[in-house]
């Protein structure tokens, strides 16, 4: 879910993930790695089976935890005074948070991402050069939400849609 809090000179755009969201990945990984030990304790295995069975078993909650983590936490801090953004994400692999001039990015926009399943609208900061930091996202019917934070950040900001 996305927050919009504004001071005078700073705007923060937050991104958090929704508890029973969290809670449902955790159960479901839980329960697959319970289901591998479940099998491989009751069968008569010897251990080349065991480990041919449980490797696959780990290596996919591996990605899954991954795949959990990469809708991690993530702020952007918007400082109308200096005229810069600062972005901080508990995502692996992002690193200390980012600074960048408003001159730098190029677009703030949501982008309508559709699924078998499920529709999302996924918030992004595109920049100049190419590269693009993903925020987070909303589902089909709480686009709204985020689009309406995005074009206000847009009018004040001067940043592009």
């Amino acid at each position: 879910m996305f927050y919009l809090s504004k001071s005078d000179i700073t705007w923060t755009l937050s991104y958090e993930v929704s508890p029973m969201r969290r809670a449902l990945m955790i159960a479901g990984g839980v329960a697959g790695l319970c289901v591998g030990i479940f099998q491989t304790i009751n069968s008569s295995a010897s251990l080349v089976n065991w480990s041919s069975f449980m490797l696959p078993v780990i290596l996919c909650l591996v990605v899954a935890g991954f795949w959990a983590m990469s809708d991690s936490a993530t702020e952007v801090t918007f400082d109308m005074a200096k005229k810069r953004i600062r972005v901080h994400s508990k995502r692996p692999l992002f690193g200390p948070a980012r600074s960048f001039a408003f001159s730098d990015v190029a677009a703030i926009r949501a982008v309508n991402r559709s699924g078998e399943t499920v529709d999302s609208w996924e918030a992004c900061i595109e920049f100049h050069d190419g590269a693009t930091i993903w925020l987070g996202r909303e589902s089909e019917g709480r686009s709204e939400h985020i689009r309406s934070y995005l074009e206000e950040i847009r009018r004040v900001t001067g940043i592009a849609a």
